[in-house]
């Protein structure tokens, strides 16, 4: 499976935040960011794999159950 997860932005999460994929919540945050933003793309997919705060763990959930949960604003990014 790791040679199939593959982030939308060209710059790993490691490097963005200092954390593993998987280990970057949508959710739980202590402080909460001013924004969230949603890659639009991922409304393409059925099942959306989210970051369970933890390198090795995820959660199915849908486009639309993130937004509702994070309060994310929706853009295209990347390509």
């Amino acid at each position: 499976m790791r040679d199939q997860v593959r982030t939308s932005y060209r710059i790993s999460s490691v490097a963005m935040v200092s954390k593993a994929i998987g280990g970057v919540s949508p959710l739980g945050w202590i402080s909460k960011p001013e924004i969230i933003l949603i890659d639009e793309a991922l409304n393409d997919y059925e099942v959306v794999w989210a970051a369970a705060g933890y390198p090795h763990a995820v959660y199915p959930t849908t486009y639309n159950e993130l937004l509702r949960c994070t309060g994310a604003t929706p853009m295209v990014v990347g390509e």
